[in-house]
């Protein structure tokens, strides 16, 4: 704000002495030019110290010289006075005619009333024309006392043979008046302000110069940290889907750069635990299969040879106890492929309604527990059609029916459909059902939920989190919700097209 102000000061202060100064310097030219530019004349009635000379042997820099070829008054303000300088005409050649100023006095004042007797026509309209132009142009502080006001001084009038210079002071500054003869009037130079004061209109000018500025640099601080936590925005919600690779891209060392460097420090401790992770369960999975198979060999070997009927049960829920352990390990080696940032999979049309129904056959043969049934009032090819990887959607599906009939009373429903260019899957069943407070929890890995779902039943509490996988991948989702008879509802939802 001070600043604003004190550029605002300067600027205006420049601008005025750009004015009267100039117009100083317009008559000093024109008596010049009058005068065959007799320098000393025009010097020695100014009691300034005048010099001209071509404006290409000037101390003026190259855009000063450039400014006064194109007819603009230089005034430099320095700490002992001003420094003017103007174009003159003279010859074939470009001149600069200037003059310094260190203190203002009267001998300075009287010499532009002369210059301005001389130069301005004796009859009053042409004097008041010539004069109101001078004003208008140069911005010369000097109007025409009126009739009433210079009958106050008529006695000096009385005695100038030519005119008087008078000095008064009043609140503004400081006032010179004089009396020309011809034609019978009195003017009057001032207030002479050196060191003008901010009017009410700059000082606001300056406020809003200074309130702009501040916003912009705001708005630009602003817009620096929104970009950098943008960034930091996608890349954690690259992380969040998987892709532990993602990194944010560090360009300075401020609060945002920090940030980043500290976010991508712990996406590289999340990638290396995750990966250790990863590694440990398919080497332990691996070296699980190995001997599990050795085991269940043997057991069967043993069941072969054994005729007590007692020793051939036990060994009967060994051999069913391995084949779970077997199921366990195919079941983890699935559920870490597809945690590592997704198998490489195939999208292409293929029917669903189909895939539901050799669902339904093979499920009806491995169950006659339950009565399975399915339906979809979609008929036409667009709407039964969808982009898929077939095998890995086959499995998401086989999944969620298989879990159906393990816990359902009596009967499991399928349920397509198919609506702005989105599939739904719906698996309903009759069973107890899924507690709303479970909904959220019930895809993730190894979750068994002991109120409705025990170790009887079977399962590992991999298949949903197998299925929110694939569904994943499809760019969809898996929802739960409850069924038309009260038990679970686990639907599907993907878009039509993965293009």
């Amino acid at each position: 704000m001070v600043g604003s102000l004190g550029f605002a000061r300067h600027i205006q202060k420049l601008q005025y002495h750009q004015a009267s100064l100039g117009g100083w310097l317009h008559l000093a030219k024109y008596h010049l030019q009058t005068n065959q530019f007799n320098l000393s004349e025009t010097s020695k009635l100014l009691n300034l110290d005048l010099h001209f000379e071509p404006v290409s042997d000037s101390q003026l820099s190259y855009l000063e010289q450039q400014q006064v070829l194109l007819g603009q008054t230089i005034v430099q303000i320095e700490e002992e006075g001003f420094r003017v300088n103007a174009l003159l005409n003279k010859g074939n050649e470009p001149w600069v005619v200037g003059f310094e100023l260190n203190k203002l006095t009267t001998r300075h004042i009287e010499g532009i009333f002369q210059l301005l007797a001389d130069s301005l026509p004796k009859d009053e309209k042409g004097f008041i024309q010539q004069l109101t132009e001078l004003n208008r142009k140069w911005a010369l502080p000097i109007h025409i006392l009126s009739p009433e006001k210079s009958a106050i001084h008529a006695s000096s009038a009385a005695i100038a043979p030519k005119f008087t210079t008078e000095f008064y002071l009043d609140a503004r500054g400081p006032r010179f008046m004089s009396y020309f003869p011809q034609p019978n009037v009195h003017l009057v130079m001032g207030p002479l302000e050196f060191h003008p004061t901010l009017s009410a209109q700059t000082i606001l000018v300056a406020l809003l110069f200074a309130v702009v500025l501040s916003g912009l640099s705001v708005y630009w601080l602003v817009q620096k940290y929104e970009l950098g936590l943008q960034r930091l925005e996608r890349a954690s919600s690259r992380v969040a889907s998987g892709h532990l690779n993602s990194r944010v891209k560090v360009a300075s060392q401020d609060s945002i750069g920090r940030l980043g460097s500290a976010f991508n420090r712990m996406a590289e401790q999340i990638q290396r635990l995750m990966g250790v992770q990863k590694e440990m369960i398919r080497a332990v999975s691996h070296e699980l299969r190995t001997p599990v198979a050795r085991m269940r060999f043997g057991v069967q070997m043993l069941e072969d040879t054994v005729e007590d009927s007692y020793v051939q049960k036990q060994l009967g829920d060994m051999d069913q106890d391995l084949q779970e352990l077997d199921e366990l390990v195919d079941e983890i080696l699935t559920y870490a492929r597809l945690e590592e940032g997704g198998p490489i999979l195939e999208f292409k049309s293929a029917n669903v309604l189909e895939l539901i129904q050799q669902i339904q056959e093979e499920t009806k043969r491995r169950t006659d527990k339950v009565s399975i049934t399915c339906h979809s009032d979609q008929t036409a090819e667009h709407e039964i059609f969808s982009d898929i990887e077939y095998r890995y959607m086959h499995r998401a599906v086989q999944n969620l029916v298989g879990n159906a009939c393990r816990y359902a009373k009596g009967q499991v429903h399928i349920e397509y459909s198919f609506h702005d260019d989105i599939c739904r899957i719906d698996v309903e069943d009759d069973g107890e059902g899924i507690p709303e407070k479970d909904w959220d929890r019930v895809f993730s890995p190894f979750t068994r939920l002991d109120d409705s779902r025990t170790r009887a039943s079977g399962g590992y509490g991999l298949g949903l989190s197998i299925v929110r996988r694939i569904i994943y991948w499809h760019a969809g989702r898996a929802q739960v919700s409850k069924s038309r008879w009260g038990g679970a509802k686990m639907s599907l939802i993907w878009p039509k097209s993965m293009h």
